[in-house]
């Protein structure tokens, strides 16, 4: 205590200055837990894919040979089987649903078809009235098409293959997926 005379004189004032300091840190270091509760769960999606009418599961072919729908119902892959120099029109390959209550914009994409003997490959979207409201071609880089689909209505994709002379059995795989945004 040389360094400050006369506080020796005053152990109260000494103790008060420690007290003082004591709590401070206290103060600071004194921490407390609060506890909250977070609910997370999974709602339908409000567009889903159903099989279509004549390539769905119970309606597989020569022509269409897998065909898979994701639990989910927002994931649709199959195989797909031409002939060569012909053209292969399969009406309802799949369907679309919205339902939800509102207005939703659709867009479906897939990856590029860059087969050499595929001469075209397009799925049309089809209203209720059979009028096109969009076409995705599977040959295009990076093939996507956006829609809206009304409140509680379906719309159906209708698969339109053509392959071109010298195509076989082993040198066009068209297998492809069809996944979907919708906003």
């Amino acid at each position: 205590m040389k360094a400050f005379p006369g506080l020796a004189a005053k152990p109260a004032a000494v103790l008060a200055v420690l007290a003082v300091a004591g709590f401070a840190a206290a103060a600071v270091t004194i921490t407390y837990a609060t506890t909250s509760t977070i609910t997370t769960g999974v709602t339908s999606a409000p567009v889903q894919f159903l099989a279509g009418t004549d390539a769905g599961p119970s309606a597989l072919s020569d022509y269409v040979t897998a065909y898979t729908i994701s639990a989910n119902k927002t994931y649709f892959t199959s195989t797909v089987k031409g002939v060569p120099e012909a053209t292969l029109l399969v009406g309802s390959y799949f369907r679309l649903q919205n339902v939800d209550d509102t207005t939703k914009s659709v867009t479906l994409s897939t990856t590029q078809v860059s087969n050499a003997y595929v001469g075209a490959y397009t799925v049309q979207i089809l209203d209720g009235s059979s009028s096109v409201v969009g076409t995705l071609t599977l040959t295009e880089a990076s093939p996507s098409v956006t829609f809206n689909l009304p409140a509680g209505e379906t719309y159906t994709g209708r698969l339109t293959l053509t392959l071109l002379t010298g195509a076989g059995a082993n040198n066009v795989a068209l297998t492809n997926a069809l996944s979907m945004t919708v906003a």
